[in-house]
């Protein structure tokens, strides 16, 4: 017979067993909240968003530990609320762009916990969902946008949507429009890049500057209407032609209370979004693709 102190011993050594044998972060069961910028969150439903995707896989592979997109928008708008107090408690924020992560670390040191980190680099991309509309350089199309023939463009909105400062730079430069483009009558702003797309989509607007994500699935695009991708720089003509600034997002790790937990499930998340292992290709890369962003 086992004595008392044996029976103890081989209780414990059972339940370190135990423990051992379960997925690393299941000890470290916590949620961490994030804030994500239009383009990434799209409608974020898991199958047609890039953070649902990611979400939804790391919480699989991690039981117990839980990432809650607590609010989408633009990246102004993002980082407005938290600058202003942070009451959606955000304990990481993906911009659409590398300043508005570098102006928190920069000028609200306090509010952040480590630098900026890239994430993924997006693309602008001309796009119309009404019939009969061809904006590609094929089959009689526009081949791009033209003031003559389009009217009425859609943008986000430039002061808070790094999406709509890429268009802001291509209208002004390459095509010439008159700034401010918030007056200009041939240009209609809307708040985000999700309020662009959905005035395209909906026909509000014939045509519009969207993010290339929202039009991709399975790395093919468009999934409705007709597009033509606008390159930073483009190469298709001479001489070459400058765009807009690369679209490179970053995000930035929040200051807020948090449990040791917590803490380990933020950071895993962060090395989630930053693997960018391409054999075998990690969740990140095949996200990426699929929703037609590069890698940093």
């Amino acid at each position: 017979m086992l004595g008392k102190d044996n029976t103890r011993r081989l209780v414990q050594g059972t339940l370190t067993a135990a423990l051992l044998a379960t997925p690393m972060f299941a000890a470290h069961a916590a949620n961490i909240n994030v804030s994500v910028a239009s383009n990434f969150y799209n409608t974020g439903t898991a199958g047609s968003s890039a953070i649902a995707d990611l979400i939804a896989a790391f919480q699989t592979a991690n039981p117990g530990s839980t990432v809650t997109v607590v609010q989408n928008g633009s990246t102004g708008t993002l980082e407005s609320q938290i600058t202003g107090g942070n009451g959606l408690g955000v304990d990481l924020f993906l911009a659409a762009d590398t300043a508005h992560p570098q102006d928190l670390a920069t000028n609200f040191p306090s509010l952040v916990t480590a630098s900026p980190f890239n994430y993924a680099v997006g693309t602008l991309v001309f796009w119309s969902n009404t019939s009969g509309i061809n904006v590609t350089c094929s089959g009689g199309g526009s081949c791009g946008y033209n003031s003559s023939t389009y009217l009425n463009v859609a943008i986000a909105d430039p002061s808070t949507a790094p999406y709509g400062v890429a268009a802001n730079t291509l209208l002004t430069g390459r095509y010439g429009l008159h700034p401010p483009l918030s007056t200009n009558p041939l240009v209609s702003e809307f708040s985000n890049i999700d309020t662009t797309f959905a005035a395209v989509k909906n026909q509000t607007v014939t045509v519009g500057f969207v993010a290339l994500s929202q039009i991709c699935q399975g790395g093919t695009y468009p999934t409705s209407g007709s597009a033509l991708v606008y390159p930073p720089t483009d190469t298709s003509v001479s001489p070459v032609v400058f765009n807009y600034n690369p679209i490179v997002q970053a995000g930035i790790t929040i200051a807020h209370t948090r449990t040791p937990a917590q803490n380990a499930v933020l950071n895993a998340f962060v090395a989630y979004l930053t693997d960018h292992t391409t054999s075998p290709p990690s969740q990140m890369i095949t996200t990426l693709t699929n929703y037609c962003y590069s890698v940093p």
